[in-house]
């Protein structure tokens, strides 16, 4: 991280050393021997600490690093919330667990190593940079609040959205202390209710199931980093009102659905993968489709069953990873209501499929399930007002009908007694 300086206040003095037991111990190896006393947990860990060479670095041998370091580092290691320091004219890097457990695979190549020697975070040397200064300059905390980084873990990145606080280390120490807040769970949480609000507003406004489905992909397709590809299927008579109660006699083992035009990926997609029948196995996810289906529920798809074409999508857009699973969500929850629709999403790859993100995927389905059900309703209802409507012209002109032959039928016998009168007059 070229530019960084820290301008330190002072080198670590030698320190002076300390009698236990009648054994001379330097400051940091009686604050080493506190810390393995103070717990197993922390027995690796301080391996990787013990197992640097130290001389190697501005800090040197840890038997001369002061007892104002040795204090700091080992109240930082007690410490249960993520901590690092930034320490010498090199900026060598030290952390607690926590911190390590932030970072993820990046530990512990990361420990006791200059911090520009992080290529991997290159692109977040510069706000780093920018709050370090600020610290130097005001003397101050300093905070950077909704920090984001993708960090491996397991070697998939993930998305953290951090609040970092940085405070320059008092005389004589030279470097700085960071304390990290680790905040993603809140940052998803609103990100995902924001969505669901979006989904919510736009969907409800459609007044026939193509609009919605337009709407849906539409909206679903202009996320590519929550959606990493987005794909609909829907029923081949899905635009008909009728049957959307009674699955027995509405929706047989042989209904078809077809890929939306609106779909990703439209164009390049195979035609075994444009159709397909409930009754067809002849590709995995078919068989994922048919037990969404039988379930009502939502399907995971792993990687291995996510067809190629959407995969490649899901390469050239968003965060341009591989998909690790999608997700079928059928848009019925009950099995007395049609499916109309198969919503097929690529979950992000830079977020963990845990219960969070369960629960959010249930209210995705949840609102295209009310939003069918909602726009079917409404359908029948203008269709049985439009129904009652014809009945009821057909029953008024009926009447007038009856009344109009019931008037002739009247005139008609009048006409007809008038003749037998005027005959009668006549014979006499």
């Amino acid at each position: 991280m070229s530019g960084l300086h820290f301008d330190p206040a002072s080198a670590p003095s030698k320190a002076a050393g300390i009698s236990l037991n009648g054994q001379h111990l330097s400051p940091m190896a009686k604050a080493l021997a506190d810390l393995h006393e103070a717990g197993t947990d922390l027995a690796t860990y301080l391996e990787v600490m013990e197992g640097i060479r130290w001389e190697a670095t501005s800090l040197g041998p840890l038997d001369n690093w002061s007892q104002e370091l040795a204090t700091q580092f080992h109240l930082m290691m007690l410490n249960s919330t993520a901590q690092n320091m930034i320490l010498g004219d090199d900026t060598i890097v030290v952390y607690n667990q926590a911190y390590a457990e932030i970072i993820r695979d990046h530990h512990p190549s990361y420990f006791g190593t200059s911090i520009t020697t992080w290529l991997a975070w290159a692109q977040y040397f510069p706000t780093i940079q920018k709050v370090v200064e600020q610290a130097a300059k005001f003397g101050r905390a300093v905070e950077e609040k909704d920090f984001l980084m993708y960090l491996p873990k397991n070697g998939l990145y993930e998305e953290i959205s951090l609040l970092v606080m940085v405070i320059r280390l008092p005389a004589p120490l030279a470097g700085f202390l960071t304390t990290i807040q680790d905040n993603t769970t809140q940052m998803v949480r609103e990100r995902r209710i924001s969505s669901l609000k979006d989904f919510s507003e736009c969907w409800k406004s459609s007044e026939s199931l193509d609009e919605l489905w337009t709407k849906i992909l539409h909206q679903l397709s202009g996320r590519p980093k929550q959606f990493s590809f987005t794909a609909l299927y829907t029923a081949s008579l899905a635009s008909e009102a009728g049957n959307t109660s009674d699955s027995s006699s509405g929706e047989s083992e042989d209904a078809a659905y077809v890929l939306h035009p609106d779909s990703q990926g439209y164009d390049n997609t195979p035609d075994q993968l444009r159709v397909f029948e409930l009754s067809s196995n002849t590709e995995p996810f078919i068989t994922l489709m048919c037990k969404s289906h039988a379930t009502r529920a939502p399907v995971i798809m792993s990687q291995q069953d996510i067809p190629d074409i959407w995969q490649r999508i899901a390469k050239s857009q968003g965060f341009e990873d591989e998909v690790q699973h999608a997700v079928i969500l059928p848009s019925s929850s009950n099995k007395l209501s049609k499916v109309q629709a198969f919503l097929v999403l690529g979950l992000s790859p830079r977020r963990r499929y845990d219960d969070g993100y369960k629960t959010f995927l249930l209210e995705v389905q949840r609102l295209l399930a009310d939003s069918v059900n909602n726009l079917i309703s409404a359908q029948e209802s203008v269709k049985k007002k439009r129904d009652l409507a014809k009945r009821a012209r057909i029953e008024k002109e009926l009447m007038e009908k009856e009344l109009e032959l019931r008037k002739e039928q009247a005139e008609l016998a009048q006409l007809k007694v008038g003749r037998l009168a005027s005959t009668a007059e006549s014979v006499e």
